[in-house]
């Protein structure tokens, strides 16, 4: 226990005293310097850090050139919609296939800006049917007999905030970048490109004018800045090229605490509606894991998207659900052996497969059916238009010591101008409310350093 906490400790003493110095020194900033931020990742801490920032220009000499770079081919990481288009680019049906709501707020600053969002039409309540799908708790042990299964449905008493994007999910992320903010400050959005961090040695007593970070696309230079913002914890593995280059090793070290929970998503259009009582489900594994898996294979989540705000069916076009893992069977599924040497298509496929498979089978029972030939039939009765699997490699942050990052929003190293933040820093981690405030938190500790 002792000799692994003094390391860690040293750490964040260090961290404190670097973080002090530079802060003594950050009165010596020019109040009309112009600070160029890079930052990684367009999902909602991203978004959040860049937002606060475009909204500090108004109220302090700090002009701001912020480039956010995105490695997918849409802002709002996990937050994104993917959208489904015809040979002309009209799109025809889309999918939320990353966050599925965002849960009523926990602070009083994430309440204010929810309230924001909904004032300017960014966000609006889901008010659809929820269910949560159980094995019944008699006293007996359970069977894996459908007959154990329960559906409790949500009662109007019990109704929970559940908020979604309008009219898609990343709606939020889009807006916060791309709304205009200030005359002063710009910013750019680029994506399709994965962005690695080189840091620029300078010596402490040389006096340089060239920045301390440059960001590159392969061999493109993308440009060179005075701070960097990680807005993904997966950028500090050693097989990532995003900070090879970046002399961050305080950042990976505090990282070695933390990992990664992987997920498995499907997407179904359906060429009818699905006769299910229900518009979003909890599949309860806690409840009986063995008979769960039994009847539900890899499911833990399942959501008719088209029941959300904007995202309404006409009569000629398919409804469409979305299908997440359950976290233990995720891990199950993706290391099969089949899929040690796999493609990322190959695997896609595979949770495809599996999953569409898996919902299929347990729709009668969903319908309260018992089996045999009626199932078989009703099963035959739905046409899948389309699908298609996704893997995401970091879905949930899972701690080996939690209390690191409880303690502090985002993690910041001065002398470095490097900022990190994400939804596995402060108390409310795995949620957009804790992604949004981390964000806030980064760009705050920038605004320090630069002396408001």
């Amino acid at each position: 226990k002792s000799t692994t906490a003094f390391p860690i400790i040293t750490l964040i003493i260090t961290i404190m005293i670097r973080r002090t110095t530079s802060l003594a020194s950050a009165a010596a900033a020019k109040p009309t310097d112009r600070i160029k931020v890079a930052i990684l990742g367009s999902g909602m801490s991203g978004c959040s850090a860049a937002a606060t920032l475009l909204d500090s220009s108004s109220n302090n000499n700090h002009n701001f050139d912020i480039s956010v770079y995105e490695g997918g081919r849409g802002i709002g990481g996990r937050m994104s919609t993917r959208r489904i288009n015809d040979e002309s680019g009209k799109t025809m049906y889309q999918f939320d296939h990353g966050c599925q709501y965002i849960s009523a707020p926990k602070t009083e600053c994430f309440r204010k800006e929810l309230d924001k969002w909904k004032e300017r039409g960014w966000v609006q309540p889901w008010e659809g049917t929820f269910a949560t799908v159980s094995v019944a708790s008699t006293g007996a042990p359970a069977s894996s007999s459908s007959s154990d299964i329960e559906l409790s449905v949500e009662s109007p008493s019990d109704v929970k905030e559940r908020y979604v994007g309008y009219p898609t999910m990343n709606t939020i992320c889009e807006n916060l970048l791309l709304q205009p903010k200030s005359e002063q400050s710009t910013i750019n959005v680029v994506t399709g490109k994965q962005a690695r961090a080189v840091a620029m040695h300078h010596s402490k007593k040389e006096e340089t004018d060239q920045p301390p970070w440059q960001l590159y696309h392969k061999d493109e230079l993308l440009g060179s800045y005075d701070w960097l913002v990680v807005t993904d914890r997966n950028s500090a593995q050693e097989l990532r090229p995003d900070l090879a280059d970046a002399n961050v090793m305080e950042f990976k070290q505090v990282n070695e605490h933390i990992q990664s929970i992987k997920s498995c998503t499907t997407m179904i259009a359906f060429e009818k509606p699905l006769p299910l009582p229900f518009d979003g489900l909890t599949f309860d594994h806690h409840s009986n894991h063995a008979v769960m898996r039994e009847q539900f294979q890899s499911l833990g989540w399942a959501a008719r998207d088209s029941s959300k705000p904007g995202r309404s069916r006409n009569s000629d076009s398919p409804e469409c659900w979305v299908l997440q893992s359950n976290p233990e069977e995720a891990v199950r599924l993706l290391e099969q052996d089949e899929l040690r040497d796999a493609t990322l298509p190959q695997i896609r496929e595979k949770i495809r497969e599996q999953m569409v498979n898996d919902f299929m089978n347990c729709i009668p029972t969903l319908m309260g059916k018992s089996g045999g030939e009626e199932s078989k039939q009703i099963m035959g009765t739905f046409k899948i238009v389309d699908s298609m699997g996704h893997r995401w490699g970091g879905a949930f942050p899972s701690f080996v010591k939690q209390e690191l990052f409880q303690e502090m929003e985002s993690q910041v190293f001065p002398e470095k101008q490097f900022v990190a933040c994400g939804d596995y820093f402060g108390t409310y981690a795995a949620r957009v409310e804790g992604a949004f405030l981390s964000g806030r938190a980064a760009a705050n500790e920038i605004l320090t350093c630069a002396g408001r």
